[in-house]
Parts: C-alpha cells; sequence; structure tokens
C-alpha cells in the first residue's frame, strides 16, 4: 500500500510539473545568434538628468539586422520608432532614434566612478525586441565613436 501511495505521489509530480513551461535559456553564440522576432514593447530608456553631466561623447551607429539574421530578408527594416541605447553598466547614458539609416547618439558622462565600457543596445520596432551589441568602448570627453561615412557598426544579437 506504501509503494503504491508513493508511486501516485511521484507520477502526481510529474503530471503537474510536466505541465507547467520550462524556462530553458539557450546560451546566444555567433553560431546561435538567438531568434530575431520577440515579444516585447519600446523600452523605457531614459538618461538621468538629476545628475550634472559635464562631459559628453557622440556614436554613429549604423545597424544591420541582416549581418546577424540573414534569415529575416525583408521582414526587417529601420523604423522611425527604433532606439539604439547607449549603457554604462545598467545606467542608460544615451539614446537616439534614427535619422535615416544612421544613430547618433549623445552619450553623457557616466556616474563618477563608473569606469565600465560603454555598451549598445538596438530596440526594433518591426521586430518588437532589444538587441545586444558586441562592441564596447570607452568613454572620453569630446569623443567620437564612428562618423557618417564610416558609421560603428556592431552585430546585434539578442539576450546579453
Amino acid at each position: 500500500m506504501k509503494k503504491s501511495i508513493i508511486i501516485l505521489i511521484a507520477l502526481m509530480g510529474l503530471i503537474i510539473t510536466g505541465c507547467q513551461k520550462e524556462n530553458v535559456t539557450v546560451p546566444i553564440t555567433p553560431d546561435n545568434p538567438g531568434t530575431p522576432t520577440g515579444n516585447f514593447s519600446a523600452p523605457h530608456w531614459v538618461v538621468d538628468t538629476n545628475y550634472d553631466y559635464s562631459s559628453s561623447m557622440t556614436a554613429v551607429v549604423e545597424v544591420e539586422l541582416s549581418l546577424t539574421y540573414p534569415q529575416i530578408g525583408d521582414n526587417w527594416h529601420i523604423d522611425s520608432s527604433d532606439m539604439v541605447g547607449a549603457f554604462c553598466g545598467g545606467q542608460c547614458v544615451g539614446v537616439a532614434n534614427p535619422s535615416g539609416t544612421l544613430f547618433f547618439v549623445y552619450i553623457t558622462s557616466p556616474i563618477p566612478g563608473n569606469n565600465e565600457p560603454i555598451t549598445l543596445r538596438y530596440y526594433s520596432s518591426v521586430l518588437n525586441n532589444i538587441f545586444y551589441g558586441d562592441a564596447a568602448f570607452p568613454f572620453y570627453n569630446g569623443g567620437r565613436q564612428g562618423t557618417v561615412n564610416n558609421p560603428l557598426q556592431p552585430l546585434f544579437r539578442t539576450g546579453e
């Protein structure tokens, strides 16, 4: 009888847990960049204006998702509500919408003492997804990453 109850409890546990959706994280690698379509609404990337920013730099960024996701073909394009955000650690230090095919990101100085590199994220309103750039660069006052004729072109992938 005890054995039957134990087996019954074990089976009930398998049935209950088997019906739950399992969160499996697949590492994002160059061979597995993740899926380009997502379920994100526009992020609320805002630069903290409560800090006296005394220095800045600019990044001229071109986004070309077909380099990472050749399968998207004509299903993706730059939209006026797309965004590129610049981050230092978890702090948003710049955000821009496109101007034509380029994003001119005005980057403010990070909180003093935060010497982490600047990283980029791209939100595609067409694909409803956030992509993380593979380029990182140091902040330096008056500096620039990329130009109109030679923009910064990081590879963007889903997942951090």
